[in-house]
């Protein structure tokens, strides 16, 4: 059995006071889009530099959101190419991961539950 990655997998995520919220939209297409897209929902630094590793980066700090949980929520996995589409959860999956408890910030990710099996498979065990 593939290991569960540490992401929540509701229909709907009920807003809590006091969290960022970001929700991508539906119909990303391509790995510009998407990486413009979380740019603009986070607010991410002018010297992001959108790619992977920046991508990582940027979850990592947050340093500019003032709300201490930072929520991302999918209404659907991007339309994107399966292996740029297993980077971008490897690099999600690393940043939810590497927050600590002590650290100013956590970081939730949520997708649809009909993704669940498709994003356990490209994770891999």
């Amino acid at each position: 059995m593939s290991q569960i990655p540490p992401f929540h997998f509701e229909e709907h995520c009920a807003e809590e006071d006091g969290a960022f919220y970001a929700s991508l939209g539906l119909s990303i297409h391509n790995v510009e889009q998407l990486l413009r897209e979380i740019d603009q929902l986070f607010h991410f630094p002018g010297y992001f530099g959108f790619n992977w590793d920046a991508l990582y980066d940027c979850l990592r700090d947050l340093s500019w959101i003032t709300e201490r949980q930072v929520v991302l929520m999918h209404a659907e996995l991007p339309s994107i190419p399966e292996q740029e589409l297993r980077i971008y959860l490897e690099v999600l999956r690393d940043a939810v991961l590497d927050w600590k408890d002590s650290d100013s910030h956590s970081l939730a990710v949520f997708f649809h539950p009909k993704d669940r099996g498709r994003i356990v498979e490209l994770l891999g065990p």
